[in-house]
């Protein structure tokens, strides 16, 4: 299973120092669209994912890709059985329809002769 990566003690106090900081500038700042993105970045501190983390997810995402590739081929050969389930139905009431009209001209022809 995944993990993160805790923050530590320090972290915390540097990202709360960062938005004390800011606290200020944060409400000259709103007024404008660069100056909330540039509140944003100032607080935001980047975090790097465990090694463990980033294999589960490669993993993860392999086998979910893998999943759907899978299911697209079931899929598609189920279209293609209900396709021909499909053809051959229609084909069996076509051919069912053209006998009992050749029968009803064969009887016409014969009745009238």
């Amino acid at each position: 299973m995944a993990t993160y990566k805790r923050k530590s003690i320090t972290d915390l106090d540097r990202i709360e120092a960062a938005l004390q900081r800011n606290l200020a500038r944060s409400q000259a700042g709103l007024s404008s669209p660069t100056g909330v993105a540039d509140l944003v970045s100032a607080a935001l501190i980047p975090v790097e994912p465990s090694q463990q983390f980033v294999t589960e997810l490669g993993r993860s995402l392999g086998l979910a890709a893998t999943r759907s590739r899978q299911s697209l081929v079931r899929r598609y050969r189920n279209v293609i059985v209900i396709g021909a389930a499909l053809f051959g139905t229609l084909a069996s009431v076509v051919g069912v329809v053209a006998l009992v009209m050749r029968q009803r001209s064969h009887a016409r022809t014969g009745l009238s002769q």
